[in-house]
C-alpha cells in the first residue's frame, strides 16, 4: 500500500467514522488511515446518518464554529451547546486540538443549527430561550449530555415559522430604515428649508 499524507482534519473525519460506524481490529486501523479516500458506508448505525459530517460540511471543527458565527450565533452560545468554556472555542478557533468526542459533537450541532429550511443560524438563535411545548428551551435541548436529534428537529420545525416572520421584519427594516415621525419631520443640518 501506498504511503498518502492527510491533513489533521481528514484523519480526524476518519477516525470519528470509524469510531462511530464499526469495530475496527488495531491491525487493519492503521491501514485504513492511510487510505485518503476512504468512505465508510454503515450498514447500521445508532446514530442518525444526518448528525454525520457530510460532503458538502465543513470538514473541521474550526470551520463549524466560524460558520456558527458568521451565521450569527455568539461564542458563548457555542460553547453551552458544546458544553465547554468559551476559552476552550478560541483555542479550537486558534488551531488547538480537539477531541474525538466533541468532533462528533460539533458536527451534530452545526448539522442541526445551520439545516433548518430557509432559516439562518441567527434567526434560530434568535429563539434560544424561548419555551417550548415541553417546557423546555432550545438551550435545554442543545446543551443536554446527549443531543436528541429528533427533539432538536421538532422544536426548529416549531420555532420555523417565527424565526421566518422575524428574519422578514428584519429585511423589511433593513431596507426601509428605522422609521421614528418626530426625527423624520425634523430638517437636517445644511437643508435649504
Amino acid at each position: 500500500m501506498t504511503s498518502t499524507i492527510l491533513s489533521y482534519s481528514q484523519k480526524a473525519f476518519i477516525n470519528a467514522a470509524i469510531a462511530t460506524t464499526f469495530f475496527c481490529p488495531p491491525q487493519y486501523a492503521s491501514e485504513l488511515a492511510q487510505v485518503s479516500a476512504c468512505r465508510i458506508e454503515p450498514t447500521a448505525s445508532f446514530a442518525p446518518k444526518a448528525d454525520l459530517p457530510s460532503k458538502d460540511s465543513p470538514a473541521t471543527v474550526q470551520e463549524m464554529i466560524t460558520n456558527l458565527r458568521k451565521g450569527g450565533m455568539p461564542v458563548s452560545a457555542i460553547a453551552d451547546a458544546m458544553r465547554v468554556e468559551r476559552k476552550t472555542i478560541y483555542a479550537w478557533l486558534s488551531g488547538g486540538d480537539v477531541r474525538n468526542a466533541n468532533l462528533q459533537r460539533s458536527a451534530q450541532i452545526h448539522a442541526l443549527l445551520a439545516d433548518v429550511s430557509g432559516v439562518d443560524v441567527r434567526g434560530v438563535y434568535r429563539f434560544w430561550n424561548t419555551t417550548l411545548d415541553g417546557n423546555k428551551t432550545l438551550r435545554d435541548l442543545m446543551t443536554a449530555d446527549s443531543i436528541d436529534g429528533l427533539a432538536v428537529r421538532s422544536a426548529l420545525e416549531s420555532l420555523r415559522p417565527a424565526a421566518l416572520r422575524a428574519m422578514a421584519i428584519e429585511r423589511k427594516m433593513s431596507r426601509q430604515g428605522p422609521i421614528n415621525a418626530v426625527l423624520d419631520d425634523i430638517p437636517e443640518a445644511g437643508a435649504n428649508v
